[in-house]
């Protein structure tokens, strides 16, 4: 009889492990059989044990192949959401896409002024040089714009992300929190141990962090710093603020010009924050919140620039700005020749236009702003007259001065005596001084990043970063993959369901279950024949 009873357990369990063939998370289950310890005898010389009884359920798993699984699940999590963002990126630097480039306009304008040096009185070649300049302009407000813009995109999907996160932490703490209790019952808790893998694995696809399983049965949840995201039945909510308590009355802007928000754990009241900040120890993780944090970036709250923040956005349009800040200085300065007048205070500017007038400081590349522009009055744009400006950044403001093709100052003063300036029609020198500025040598810098060498050279640096560090998720992203179907399949081998070894054992259980109640069969056929000896 306890065989019979034993073999329709098993028999049972094999059904649902079967029912379960394509349930998402289920983990195989396995009954052990235990001989049973008190013995029954027909005979002195004879001992025969009582038959055999059901012991427990349990999981056929492996904790290192689920952490395993979890690793991959973040691994890719977080390569998806660079080799997706990075890709939009990777467009706007495209040598054959329909949109210019800063690199295509930035050749066409140098060329137009080498057109115009050559043929200073052409007013054809001076409207040219102009939608030439135009389109310079728009080519590097609108990457940079789009570069910016994807940051603030990213920095308002963390919100959602940790949304996601702070729910499945609460479900985790719940299940810890029934499986104990289960538990002190001596109730087995196998499909709260299933949700709670399952839910453990979507929870690696946002964040990375350490999961401990105590001797109690309930599953720990660290970041990598320590912090505890569930500890037994508690889980700590993760918030997001733009306003943290360790941070001062001004934070560090964003390439919009925005704030960056700040992940925190808040140990104090909402009324009396007293926030931890989490963000930095997130972003050195994987997952897909992971991937965000490395694309948009961190800034300390000590920063003063959004350039100072880390990040592979901010690392391309830090070198967008750095060509943008020389545009404004080193070109316009350029632009306004040497001092023609050493008597006066100032650099007075020895260029000149068709209409005899020179330029103003800021007279070829300007910016939108209504304040004073050269703070120091010295007549030389420089970078101390941007820093005074108090603006977080120029290229989404920068404008092509020139307005009228008579007016770009394509000619140098050719009197010597200073005070006293003539500039000839025909003279182009101002525009061939400024043409050789696109092959000069020069040190080009914003925030941490410096380079020294041509424009053409800072341009080539930021398209070889972006190539590269696309190219970089693109492996990460196949790489992951691969890791993640050999991870998923070597779990599978062990804890999921397989119907060829399933039906092998319901056969090898329904024989066992006929033998059974064949003994029993023959015991009555022995009691029935004894009964009629006597």
């Amino acid at each position: 009889m306890s065989a019979m009873v034993a073999q329709q357990a098993l028999i049972a369990n094999t059904s649902n492990n079967i029912a379960n063939v394509n349930t998402p998370g289920y983990t195989r289950r396995e009954i052990s059989l235990l001989n049973r310890a008190d013995a029954a005898s027909i005979h002195s010389s004879f001992t025969f044990g009582s038959g055999v009884e059901v012991g427990t359920i349990r999981r056929i798993t492996s904790s290192f192949l689920e952490a395993t699984v979890r690793d991959a699940a973040s691994r890719q999590g977080m390569a998806n959401i660079a080799d997706d963002y990075l890709g939009r990126i990777e467009n706007l630097f495209s040598l054959t896409g329909p949109q210019p480039t800063i690199g295509s306009t930035l050749n066409d304008f140098f060329s137009a002024v080498n057109t115009v040096a050559v043929n200073p009185s052409s007013v054809d070649d001076r409207l040219v040089l102009m939608q030439r300049g135009e389109d310079l302009v728009n080519a590097i407000k609108t990457t940079y714009n789009t570069i910016a813009q994807t940051q603030t995109e990213l920095d308002y999907q963390v919100p959602q992300e940790l949304q996601q996160i702070n729910e499945y932490t609460k479900q985790i703490a719940q299940l810890n929190d029934l499986i104990l209790r289960r538990k002190g019952s001596n109730v087995p808790a196998i499909d709260e141990e299933d949700q709670r893998d399952a839910l453990l694995t979507k929870l690696a696809e946002k964040i990375t962090f350490s999961a401990a399983e105590m001797e109690n049965g309930t599953m720990n949840i660290s970041l990598a710093n320590g912090f505890p995201l569930v500890s037994g039945g508690t889980s700590r909510e993760l918030g997001y603020t733009y306003t943290p308590s360790f941070g001062g009355a001004t934070l560090p802007p964003s390439l919009e010009g925005r704030t960056l928000g700040y992940i925190v754990y808040n140990f104090g009241s909402e009324s009396s924050p007293s926030h931890l900040d989490l963000t930095k120890t997130i972003k050195g993780g994987m997952g897909s919140l992971g991937g965000i944090l490395q694309l948009r970036g961190y800034a300390e709250v000590s920063n003063t620039s959004a350039f100072q923040a880390d990040g592979d956005l901010v690392a391309i349009a830090t070198r967008i700005e750095a060509l943008t800040r020389s545009l404004l200085t080193d070109v316009n300065e350029r632009y306004l020749g040497p001092d023609e007048d050493s008597s006066v205070a100032g650099l007075q500017s020895s260029a000149g236009d068709l209409l005899g007038g020179s330029p103003d400081v800021f007279g070829l590349f300007d910016f939108d702003y209504s304040g004073v522009k050269d703070a120091d009055g010295d007549g030389v744009p420089s970078a101390a007259d941007l820093l005074s400006s108090g603006m977080s950044h120029f290229s989404s403001y920068l404008r092509f001065a020139v307005t009228d093709p008579q007016r770009f100052a394509a000619s140098r003063d050719v009197d010597t005596t200073e005070g006293s300036a003539v500039f000839p029609a025909g003279d182009g020198q101002n525009a061939a001084a400024l043409s050789a500025l696109k092959q000069e040598v020069r040190t080009l810098s914003n925030g941490g990043f410096s380079l020294t060498g041509t424009f053409d050279e800072l341009y080539s640096s930021t398209v070889n970063y972006v190539g590269a560090t696309k190219s970089k998720a693109e492996t990460n992203v196949a790489v992951a993959k691969a890791a993640q179907v050999s991870a998923q399949t070597k779990r599978d081998q062990l804890s999921a369901v397989s119907l060829d070894e399933e039906f092998a054992n319901l056969i090898k259980y329904q024989k066992a279950f006929q033998a059974s109640a064949r003994i029993i069969k023959s015991a009555s056929d022995m009691l029935e024949q004894l009964v009629a000896l006597i």
